[in-house]
């Protein structure tokens, strides 16, 4: 028998349930602790298990990062020192950031007083070969890449009571922007944010890319829970650029130096949480008269050998980082640019706390720099998007008023759904709508928590035209991985902010700097009028105290000047790149092959994704390089397990990002989408109750309406 409900009641009962259920979907985009969870939604540190029903967790002794920074060169080399404080045989699994430029070319495995070299191999080659060590009871690790900026180490047959440690090298390129030279070391990965349409292909793909994460380890340390003996690390730095460093400085940690000639040694003043990403910056008295600078290398860091072991004389390539000064012109003669200015917010949950701050006060003072010529426009976005306004505005006071009204009603709360936000940004206003020779320049703020960045990439490609992106990355762990990508396929920049404190000066020198590209349709090309093999193959526009900064690759045999040409105000300006001026250096081979390797994954499509993936594995293998298609596989030949069957699997406990809000009811559970979907099932479970109970009650079928109806009788 059917009960007839009242229409408003059933209603009621089912939106509930409907939000109920969304929201839990929301919240489970993000991490849970009893959910499945990305590799790039953990970080390096603390490594949990069960035994014997028991909840333990195995200690990183110590992380020692070393770096030897040579003009634009960081040669790094971080490791890893664990111990396995068990009585029994374990297996281990952990995941660490890295730079998004790092060139990943070394590993090695110490046990005791042996070291165990890693050989560069095809993914999944590496990952079986790893498997069956495992199997037959030998020590061994295996070294992949998860994303451009993460990467996971995976340990096999960890004896009773053992240390063992992880040694990885690579290396980056120096930056320099705004007349300051910088390098930045990621300590954390933040949990990402996985949209909607993602969530399906995760479940068919998680095995090969996901360790099992526990997240009820997860600490902030911006409540003072870091109080493990984990989690730390050390940081040990040289520096010889070939300038004298006239200013040397670490915005987030404090260091100690010791300078010696144009020799610098920095060290962290202790070991400090891997909360927070670590940047040190510094000037030198490089002077503007230094247009040019040229370091190369003549052939291969690993040359290949010949299988008969015979020396074999072959055709070398000079590589060569070419780093090109545009001179500086005062502002009075620099064209002026009229603007349509976009400025995108993310106020989704993961900007909660200290993020959310920064990037309303940049906001702000964003709109201080408009002229009135210039239009604008504010965008939001975290599960939905809005906008201010339907179309950009004049900058007048009026719409400036009303803007600074929408700025301060800004909160975080929700989801990260980006694509949308972009759509709106680089679609939002016709060029018909736009004043004449106005430039539409997107300013994107976020932390970029987001997982499907590959899909970004290629919206932002295809929606570009000719607007300009510039992404601002905000608070202690951005994912600079997409930010760096992104303003580079939006051939804008890249801008870190990390505290409060850097806010204003970041942006005002941000927005001074765009409103007067200084360099623009940049070609490289051989003084016979030849072009070279380089990278970036679409150099962007210039700005003041930014210099172009390539990557090329040149048989030796034809080795000549190479031309740097663009326009300057209209006028027609070149450089040439003397060969016999510059400094020789070692790792040019690998950094031009990381750029290729780069450029290759920009390339990819759905069309020529098998095409692109043989050519990274072929290059990665040419160039002893990790890659997403090949990994570092280190094997002890000697097993040394009886009982490799028997041994627990390892998860990894984590720290939250420096700011990043939790408490003590979330544990495990981070802020990202916290909704109240507990609450509304609720409610909509006892709406659906009571007006089961009225349809009863209306019918008279209740038990204690027959007890009635029988005594009356």
């Amino acid at each position: 028998m059917f009960v007839k409900l009242p229409f408003w009641l059933c209603l009621i009962s089912a939106c509930c349930l409907s939000f109920s259920y969304s929201s839990m979907a929301s919240q489970n985009a993000y991490s849970n602790p009893n959910t499945t969870a990305e590799a790039d939604e953990i970080t390096q540190g603390l490594i949990s298990y069960h035994i014997n029903n028991q909840y333990k967790q195995m200690f990183a002794l110590d992380t020692q990062v070393e770096m030897t920074v040579s003009g634009l060169v960081n040669r790094v080399t971080v490791k890893q020192i664990f111990n396995n404080v068990e009585d029994s045989w374990v297996d281990a699994k952990y995941v660490f950031p890295l730079p998004d430029n790092a060139a990943v070319d070394g590993m090695n495995l110490l046990i005791g007083d042996r070291v165990i070299e890693g050989m560069i191999k095809p993914k999944q080659q590496a990952k079986q070969q790893f498997e069956q060590a495992k199997k037959q009871g030998k020590q061994a690790s295996l070294v992949s890449q998860q994303r451009s900026n993460v990467f996971t180490t995976q340990l096999a047959n960890i004896g009773p009571l053992q240390q063992v440690s992880v040694e990885i090298t690579y290396l980056q390129t120096i930056s320099y922007q705004d007349g300051l030279f910088s390098l930045r070391f990621p300590l954390v990965v933040a949990p990402r944010y996985r949209p909607d349409f993602q969530r399906s292909e995760f479940s068919e793909a998680k095995q090969l890319i996901s360790p099992t994460v526990d997240f009820s380890g997860v600490q902030s340390h911006s409540e003072g829970k870091n109080t493990s003996p984990s989690h730390k690390v050390s940081i040990n730095i040289d520096i010889d650029g070939g300038f004298d460093i006239t200013q040397l400085s670490s915005p987030y940690h404090d260091i100690q130096q010791d300078q010696n000639g144009r020799k610098t040694n920095i060290s962290l003043q202790g070991k400090v949480p891997l909360d927070r990403d670590f940047v040190l910056q510094w000037q030198t008295n490089v002077g503007d008269e230094v247009a040019a600078t040229v370091f190369f290398q003549t052939g291969k860091t690993y040359p290949k050998k010949p299988d008969n072991g015979l020396t074999i004389d072959q055709p070398k390539d000079v590589y060569a980082m070419a780093m090109v000064f545009p001179p500086s012109l005062a502002p009075r003669t620099l064209q002026q640019i009229n603007r349509e200015l976009i400025l995108v917010i993310d106020t989704s949950g993961s900007m909660a706390g200290e993020s959310i701050i920064q990037a309303k006060q940049a906001l702000s003072i964003a709109l201080t720099g408009l002229k009135p010529t210039d239009s604008f426009n504010i965008i939001e976005f975290n599960s939905n998007v809005s906008a201010l306004f339907n179309e950009a505005k004049p900058a007048n006071s009026l719409y400036l008023q009303e803007a600074k009204r929408f700025i301060s009603s800004l909160n975080a709360d929700g989801g990260t759904e980006m694509a949308p936000a972009l759509d709106r940004a680089l679609t939002s206003s016709t060029n018909a709508s736009r004043k004449e020779g106005s430039l539409r320049q997107v300013i994107f703020m976020t932390d970029g928590a987001v997982s499907n960045e590959a899909k970004l990439f290629e919206q932002i490609s295809h929606q570009l035209e000719d607007s300009r992106l510039f992404t601002v990355g905000i608070g202690s762990a951005p994912n600079s991985h997409f930010m760096t990508r992104a303003a580079s396929v939006g051939r804008g920049t890249f801008t870190y902010i990390g505290k409060s404190a850097e806010v204003e000066q970041k942006i005002s020198q941000l927005l001074t700097k765009i409103s007067q590209p200084i360099l623009t349709d940049v070609e490289l090309y051989f003084l016979d009028g030849s072009v070279p093999d380089y990278w970036p193959a679409q150099i962007d526009d210039v700005y003041q105290k930014n210099p172009v900064t390539v990557s090329f690759k040149i048989p030796e045999h034809q080795l000549q000047p190479v031309i740097i040409s663009g326009h300057i105000n209209g006028q027609y300006w070149q450089q040439q790149l003397d060969f016999n001026l510059g400094r020789a250096a070692m790792g040019i081979d690998l950094l031009w092959a990381n750029t290729q390797i780069t450029a290759l994954e920009l390339s990819q499509s759905h069309a020529n994704r098998q095409k692109v993936a043989r050519q990274v594995e072929a290059l990665a293998m040419q160039y002893h390089l990790v890659s997403n298609q090949t990994s570092l596989l280190a094997v002890d030949v000697t097993p040394v397990n009886p009982h490799q069957s028997n041994k627990p699997e390892h998860q990894l406990a984590t720290l939250l990002p420096a700011g990043w809000q939790t408490n003590a009811s979330q544990q495990g559970v981070l802020p990202q989408t916290a909704t109240a979907s507990r609450l509304w099932l609720l409610v909509g479970m006892s709406l659906l109750a009571l007006t089961l109970l009225y349809g009863l009650w209306l019918k008279g079928l209740l038990p204690a309406q027959r007890l009635i109806l029988k005594s009356a009788e």
